[in-house]
């Protein structure tokens, strides 16, 4: 497996990220590919935190890991801007500060990842703040990354943003012994140091950020079944769930609030959308005041429920930061980060799909329809597809579609590319099957799922594939007429659902009137 040793910043990370993510050249090998959905993304920082060096030495590593086409259905463009013009490495005016007044986010980027350290009750502009009003409202929907660290950290960007501001907590636990939140997990001593120091304490340094041992976080469990549960979308990785986040000696909280009677929280047919605390960490430092205590480290808002960008507030900047990452610059093992050892690789692995996941899941919908269109056009001229004919049992061409999709993808955005939350297509389903569902995705197999993907997989062959009047050489459809086909599809998936369910009720009805009993049976 691939690695850098320590934080430096080397011309190869991104073939280092390609090649842990097995990233083919998507133009060369796979030409009949529609383009991916472009989804663009501000990372707006202030005072020190820099794209490259800086007092935490950058967020080169996310910026990268973005750009590397890991997901093949998202093309990610990314700006970093300082608003205090103290970043020469930034890639929208390097040197001059910049107003997100003077930025045109509305029509230039579809979310802003805020990474601030200016404390104070708040330095954004009444200008600015109504200019994010309307990027987070229809029909923008712009989604938004709030984060910042201990204290009043970040507080400066995004203290004053509607909804937002009450996501993290401001002030946060202090950056002092012993009421921080702190997530250090201990590490075991390198030579030279005592075996069992006193006080314990003396394992959970500052500088354990830069280790290759992650904190293990638990997620929020949305039940599906009796026996199944699922993480929350963002925590959904191509592997399976994402068990890991960098530690951090002195981090913030990630809130839940209560929506209930304010009107900042926008009503929809359903109610009021509320936040969510969809992961926690744990304070295992023997000497902390809250030893033993969980803190929330993740909150999300699903906002296009009722019709505004969604938000995703996390806990502290570092686990975004080069210094948490990739180690810290110029210091040897074991303060190298998680590329020095295999064990750490596999847990950035998780990391790194929980930034992509952000990405993905703050995007607009339009921006999401385009990743579904990208997703399930990828898979018509895919091996296991191109073999099956238009007659083959609806079930079977779901299982098939199903599989197809997941090669590539986590089971989150899979059931999403099936089954989209969207106005459109929700009334196609008939309400007892729904009902069974909660609000986020399933890891089970169900008969709707495997039946609306197979009413897809089979209007898409037959219009489309290897079965119709095109050519591969044609290309992808226009985007309307692929939406089209993905509804008809839909449709008929879901037609035939309601025939076997009739035809099942049915059965259960003649064997009812014609004395079927489980006296009969034992007989």
């Amino acid at each position: 497996m691939a690695s850098f040793p320590g934080a430096v910043l080397r011309p190869n990370l991104g073939d280092i990220l390609r090649d842990r993510w097995n990233v083919p050249d998507w133009e060369r090998d796979f030409t009949w590919w529609r383009p991916p959905a472009e989804c663009r993304i501000l990372i707006y920082t202030d005072s020190t935190i820099m794209l490259q060096g800086g007092s935490f030495q950058g967020l080169t590593y996310v910026k990268t890991l973005l750009e590397t086409h890991a997901y093949f259905y998202v093309d990610f463009k990314v700006d970093v801007c300082n608003r205090d013009g103290f970043d020469p490495s930034a890639t929208v005016s390097p040197g001059t500060p910049k107003k997100l007044t003077d930025l045109d986010i509305i029509n230039k980027y579809d979310q802003i990842w805020f990474f601030g350290i200016t404390g104070g009750n708040g330095n954004l502009t009444p200008g600015e703040l109504t200019l994010l009003d309307q990027f987070m409202a229809a029909p923008k929907f712009g989604g938004v990354l709030t984060t910042g660290d201990h204290a009043n950290l970040g507080q400066g960007l995004c203290g004053q943003i509607r909804r937002v501001k009450q996501m993290r907590q401001y002030p946060a636990p202090p950056n002092s012994p012993y009421d921080w939140n702190t997530t250090i997990v201990q590490r075991p001593p390198v030579m030279g140091e005592p075996a069992d120091p006193d006080p314990p304490a003396d394992f959970f340094n500052f500088d354990d950020q830069s280790d290759d041992i992650p904190q293990t976080i638990r997620w929020r469990r949305y039940r599906t079944g009796i026996f199944y549960s699922r993480p929350h979308p963002v925590l959904c990785g191509p592997d399976g769930p994402i068990n890991y986040l960098p530690d951090h000696q002195h981090e913030g909280e990630a809130l839940a609030p209560s929506v209930g009677g304010n009107a900042d929280w926008p009503t929809g047919a359903g109610g009021q959308e509320p936040p969510q605390v969809i992961a926690w960490g744990r304070i295992k430092d023997p000497t902390a005041t809250k030893h033993g205590q969980e803190i929330g480290v993740i909150s999300a808002y699903n906002g296009h429920m009722v019709d505004v960008g969604r938000i995703l507030a996390d806990s502290t900047w570092h686990h975004w930061f080069d210094i948490n990452l990739m180690g810290l610059s110029g210091s040897p093992a074991p303060y190298t980060g998680f590329g020095s050892t295999a064990a750490g690789q596999a847990a950035l692995k998780q990391i790194d799909a929980y930034f992509l996941n952000v990405g993905v899941w703050l995007a607009p919908p339009s921006v999401q329809s385009a990743m579904r269109q990208a997703a399930w056009w990828s898979i018509v001229w895919q091996d296991i597809i191109v073999e099956l004919t238009p007659d083959t049992p609806l079930r079977i061409l779901g299982r098939y579609g199903l599989d197809a999709l997941g090669r590539r993808a986590s089971r989150c955005a899979v059931f999403d590319w099936v089954l989209p939350k969207e106005p459109i297509y929700k009334p196609k389903i008939p309400w007892w099957e729904w009902r069974m569902w909660p609000p986020e995705l399933i890891y089970t197999d169900v008969p709707i799922e495997q039946y609306v993907a197979g009413g897809i997989v089979r209007e898409l062959i037959t219009s489309f594939g290897l079965h119709s009047k095109r050519s591969i050489k044609e290309g992808p459809p226009a985007a309307k007429e692929l939406d089209a086909a993905l509804a008809k599809g839909t449709d008929a998936g879901v037609a035939a659902l309601t025939e076997d369910l009739k035809r099942e009720t049915g059965l259960v009805s003649k064997l009812i009137e014609g004395g079927f009993s489980t006296k009969r049976i034992r007989g």
